[in-house]
């Protein structure tokens, strides 16, 4: 089950910074907050600072926080790693991963035994750790297995002749049983090749290589022997998703 946060609508300051990550418009004008439609009108819901956003410092107030010996700083209710360059830059979520506090603006979701908090994209639990203190630990983001259509304007991209839609943060291919079209969650297999990035997609360096990301999946560019250009399907450029 996918849950969906109402918008909440804000006006945005006409000094704050546009950007575009995974064909999300966002503003920064400390918060941040994203270009949302909810029930067909259009306005801005507040947020974390988006994945692949890139700054020479870390927002005032970092909490430090280590997953399996890894680094990570929470920030403007985003994760940070250092760069290769020495700036910083958002990452996905680091599951397992515990912080002392959420933004007030958290939602509270209750399925049966499991009470979750929810703030824009990123999931947690409360839990007390060793030292009896309590925290909130990063749940994987649930995801509806199945929808019955896709909303206009979602963005597509086609590997190996699959195509892949982009629909609340999850992805979806389409299938046919019993002469019924439907959307199971899905996403290109490592090796995948694709001809176009989907639009929106971010770029980052590390170790020297380029690599394109589009929400969680990772991309690099390839010369074919003829000389054309495409993109592969690649395992994330810090190793984490080497056990799903």
């Amino acid at each position: 089950m996918v849950f969906l946060t109402v918008a909440v609508f804000a006006p945005i300051a006409a000094s704050s910074q546009t950007y575009s990550y995974s064909s999300v418009t966002y503003y920064h004008y400390n918060p941040w907050y994203r270009k949302v439609i909810h029930e067909g009108e259009e306005g801005y819901a507040l947020c974390g600072a988006p994945i692949g956003h890139r700054s020479d410092s870390l927002p005032d107030g970092s909490e430090t926080v280590k997953v399996d010996s890894k680094t990570y700083y929470y920030a403007d209710w985003s994760f940070w790693e250092q760069a290769s360059d020495g700036g910083y830059v958002v990452v996905q979520a680091p599951v397992g991963a515990e912080v002392g506090s959420l933004p007030e603006e958290a939602i509270k979701h209750t399925e049966g035994d499991i009470v979750l908090y929810q703030f824009d994209d990123l999931y947690f639990t409360e839990d007390k750790n060793s030292s009896g203190k309590k925290v909130y630990r990063v749940e994987p983001q649930p995801v509806e297995e199945e929808i019955d259509s896709i909303p206009k304007g979602s963005t597509s991209f086609v590997a190996d002749d699959e195509t892949f839609y982009y629909v609340e943060y999850g992805f979806y291919v389409e299938y046919e049983e019993n002469g019924k079209t439907g959307y199971v969650e899905g996403e290109p297999d490592l090796g995948a090749q694709v001809d176009k990035l989907p639009e929106g997609a971010t770029s980052l360096e590390e170790g020297g290589v380029t690599y394109y990301q589009f929400d969680t999946v990772f991309f690099e560019e390839v010369e074919a022997d003829n000389g054309k250009t495409f993109y592969e399907v690649v395992g994330s450029p810090d190793g984490s998703d080497e056990e799903l």
